[in-house]
Formats: structure tokens, C-alpha cells, sequence
């Protein structure tokens, strides 16, 4: 009998009851499909019956994976598989479907540190902010959005769900609901980004609204929510009347903010909570990016960079 069907339903709704959003049940579901696939593959159907010896087999399956352009699978969706794998079992251990859990000593494989791909210069950023017409009740609306997300980093998704209630110009903060992992965060608000924030609210946004009534602070020429498709689009569409050669996304504009403030010596953990960061790890590859500075240094004070030849 193949009881893999019937815990896979067990841990999935314990994912719902748990407040995961669907999205990520939906993935957990798919790549525990794909686990028991290789499981029936070999012939296994009892959860109880996977071993440690099952698990290292099956770390070695997905290693060797590929992906639609027939290459290798990176170590971070390899892990994805994993850690998909291990929440399972230690589900099944901690509700007492299980003894003992066999993935306990299965190891993620190790990945390289990768320095953000794409980051704005200062004069670069200039030219994205004043690429939006402002006498217009769209530019208006765009060059906001782009101050917000220069001064707080914010990812594309909490952007469009930022409500009016969320910001406090006067203060200077920025209420952050639902980030990555569903987690609430307060950021600081730079004044610059305040001004343009408190202008959109009192004389833009309602211009925009028309009779429709919502909570959301950035609506579109129909009055409604904007959408992360939308927010992508400012981004992309002003970037490209910038003439900017690189490839600018909202995530770009985060890479930017963080690098930026880390070039004028901010304190790694204080970029770490305004990016949401669970861990430090994620925060400080940015530290790296100064390498750039250091280069710049380098060239200017060691000796052998005054020789010639």
C-alpha cells in the first residue's frame, strides 16, 4: 500500500493551518510529487520503509537534474528539493507518524557566493528618478513609486501592497505587512521620498481614484491597485527612457539602496532589517560589493600600479 499520498495531504493541510500562502503549498506539493515518483521508482512505498541510504540516492537524483536549457540544476533549486524533503519527515516525526527521522543528517549542497548581479550608480539612480514626467498625474505617481522603493529597498510584492494606513510621512517610517515568510517590518522612509509620498497622497492619488475607494496607496490610471506587474513595468519603462544599458528591475533598485548605504558605512545588520533578511548570510554579500572601492584604491596607492610596464 502507498501511504505517501495520504501523509502528503496531512502535511500539506498542516501548511494551510500554519498560514503558508498557497503559492508555497502548491511547490511543497510539486516536489513531493517528484520524491515519490523516485520513490516508487525504487520501489519504495511506505514512508516508513525510506531509509538514509534512500535519501543520499535521492540527493544524488536531483544533483544530477537538468534544466530546459539541458544544463545542470543550480545548488539553490537542488536545496529547494531538499528542504522540501526534510520539513516532510520532520512533520511526520513530530506528529508521530514516524519514529525517527531519516533526513536528519542530510547535508544541502554547497552554494557559491554570488554577488548581486545589477546595481545603479548615484548618477545613474539621478537619471532614473528624473525620467518621469511629474506634471503629469502618472509621472507623478511613478517617480513616487521609484523614491520609495530607492529609500526603502522594498521587493515588488510589498510594494503593491503597501496601504495609505502603512505610511507615516510625517514620522519618516514605512509599515512593511506580509513581507518574505509573511513577516510584518517597520523601515525608515528617507524625508526626499516622504515629500513625494505626502504630494501623491493629497493631490495625485485622488485625481487617479475617481470614485472608486480602496486602501491601497499606488492605483493606476483606472483607480485600481496596482499590481507587481505594474510596479515592474514603471521600472523597466523608465530605465529604458533613462538610457540605462543595464538590466533594472525592482530588484535592482534594492541591490542599489543596499550597496549604496553600504559603500557610506552603514552597519551591515541595520541594512539586514530594512531588507527583511532572516539571516545575516543574506545580507552580507553586499558587503562585497565595495570591492569595487577597494579596486579603485588599489589603483591610486600601490606602488606598482605607478610603474610602467
Amino acid at each position: 500500500m502507498n501511504d505517501m499520498d495520504l501523509y502528503m495531504e496531512k502535511y500539506l493541510d498542516h501548511l494551510a493551518v500554519m498560514n503558508f500562502v498557497p503559492l508555497t503549498i502548491k511547490a511543497h506539493r510539486h516536489l513531493l510529487n517528484r520524491f515519490r515518483v523516485f520513490l516508487e521508482e525504487m520501489g519504495i512505498f511506505e514512508v516508513a520503509k525510506v531509509m538514509p541510504e534512500t535519501l543520499g540516492d535521492y540527493q544524488t537524483a536531483v544533483s544530477e537534474r537538468v534544466n530546459l536549457k539541458g544544463e545542470p540544476i543550480s545548488p539553490f533549486t537542488q536545496n529547494n528539493n531538499l528542504k522540501v524533503v526534510k520539513a516532510f519527515f520532520r512533520f511526520l516525526v513530530e506528529e508521530n507518524y514516524l519514529l525517527s527521522n531519516p533526513s536528519r543528517n542530510l547535508r544541502y549542497a554547497r552554494r557559491p557566493k554570488v554577488l548581486p548581479r545589477s546595481f545603479l550608480t548615484k548618477e545613474e539612480m539621478r537619471r532614473l528618478l528624473k525620467a518621469p514626467d511629474t506634471q503629469t498625474a502618472l509621472g507623478y505617481r511613478d517617480r513616487t513609486m521609484l523614491e520609495l522603493m530607492y529609500s526603502t529597498g522594498l521587493r515588488r510584492a510589498e510594494v503593491s501592497n503597501i496601504m495609505l494606513a502603512d505610511v507615516d510621512s510625517q514620522g519618516g517610517f514605512l509599515r512593511v505587512n506580509r513581507g518574505k515568510g509573511r513577516k510584518d517590518r517597520v523601515v525608515p522612509l528617507g524625508k526626499i521620498a516622504c515629500g513625494y509620498v505626502e504630494n501623491y497622497v493629497k493631490a495625485v492619488r485622488p485625481m487617479l481614484m475617481g470614485s472608486k475607494t480602496h486602501p491601497f496607496l499606488f492605483v493606476t490610471d483606472r483607480g485600481n491597485p496596482c499590481s507587481n506587474f505594474v510596479v515592474g513595468h514603471v521600472v523597466k519603462q523608465y530605465a529604458a527612457k533613462a538610457k540605462l544599458e543595464k538590466n533594472v528591475t525592482p530588484h535592482t533598485l534594492r541591490h542599489t539602496c543596499a550597496t549604496l548605504m553600504m559603500k557610506n558605512r552603514a552597519h551591515v545588520r541595520h541594512i539586514q532589517e530594512l531588507l527583511g533578511h532572516e539571516l545575516l548570510s543574506s545580507t552580507q554579500v553586499y558587503t562585497q560589493v565595495t570591492i569595487v572601492d577597494l579596486k579603485a584604491e588599489h589603483r591610486k596607492y600601490h606602488p606598482r600600479e605607478r610603474e610602467q610596464g
